[in-house]
């Protein structure tokens, strides 16, 4: 039987999530960044926390990974926070609160993780340290499209923001449903916030790993026609325990990341309801 949401979310309460998630990545980026350039060495480079730890000190693509890291999270986690509590919403109409916090969230992540694709293949391209072709410069996309033509440069971006989508939409499936599990038995918002993102960090790694491995290539290079599915299995068959790799340097980054967005929560939204009341005065 259908379920209906005795208080409707409104306009208000989802620009309010959605403004929770773009303040809260500003401080969360800036502070987990070093673990960021860590993980993704250690998933592009298959080299150990330490050695990858040592690379990023040298200063190679850090300065400019960073902004690219701020510019992807901020352009991720507004419509994450903002379209997940809509599609939330929406579906409490058809199931129970709580599944419906995993089953709107699936749908969201993968809209707005294939949206912001772009933006994280350049910080990918820059954390590993790449340089723009010697053919021209220009963002990765139009680098794909220059290599290789209009209908084939496409597809090549399609997949990398397919592969984006899917594996942000099981992310913020266990990420919004964990987070108000947690949230119902009391945790304060920094705690919930932080632990659903260790969790949600925990089930998507391998997709994770690939997804990387895809956007660290030069848009140059041609792809092969596997899907995230079939390479994830590759992956783990191929690589064993050594595919999680990194998995500490990320469980580290999304814990402080989100935890540092939980403590921002309550005064974000106490600062967007008094600009709502300010409009309706």
């Amino acid at each position: 039987m259908p379920q209906t949401t005795s208080t409707p979310l409104g306009y208000q309460g989802a620009l309010s999530a959605g403004v929770v998630g773009a303040v809260g990545a500003i401080p969360g980026t800036v502070l987990s960044f070093p673990l960021d350039a860590i993980k993704i060495r250690q998933q592009t480079k298959a080299v150990p926390f330490f050695a990858a730890a040592r690379s990023i000190s040298s200063g190679v693509g850090f300065s400019s990974g960073l902004g690219h890291a701020v510019t992807q999270k901020v352009v991720t986690r507004f419509p994450m926070f903002l379209v997940s509590a809509v599609a939330v919403d929406k579906a409490e109409v058809y199931m129970s609160a709580d599944r419906a916090a995993y089953a709107g969230s699936a749908a969201s992540g993968y809209v707005t993780g294939s949206l912001a694709s772009a933006a994280e293949w350049n910080k990918v391209q820059k954390s590993v340290g790449a340089k723009s072709s010697r053919s021209g410069g220009g963002g990765v996309v139009q680098r794909s499209l220059r290599a290789h033509g209009l209908v084939v440069g496409a597809q090549h971006a399609w997949k990398r923001a397919h592969f984006c989508g899917l594996r942000n939409g099981l992310f913020d499936s266990v990420f919004f449903g964990s987070k108000r599990a947690l949230s119902s038995r009391g945790c304060s918002d920094s705690v919930s916030y932080g632990l659903a993102a260790s969790f949600a960090v925990v089930a998507d790694y391998a997709f994770d790993v690939v997804t990387k491995r895809l956007l660290a290539l030069p848009p140059e290079d041609p792809l092969g026609r596997s899907g995230i599915l079939r390479a994830a299995y590759r992956v783990v068959s191929e690589e064993g325990l050594g595919v999680f790799r990194g998995l500490g340097a990320k469980t580290g980054e999304f814990a402080v990341s989100y935890a540092v967005t939980g403590a921002c929560a309550a005064t974000v939204i106490k600062a967007c309801d008094g600009i709502f009341l300010k409009q309706e005065d």
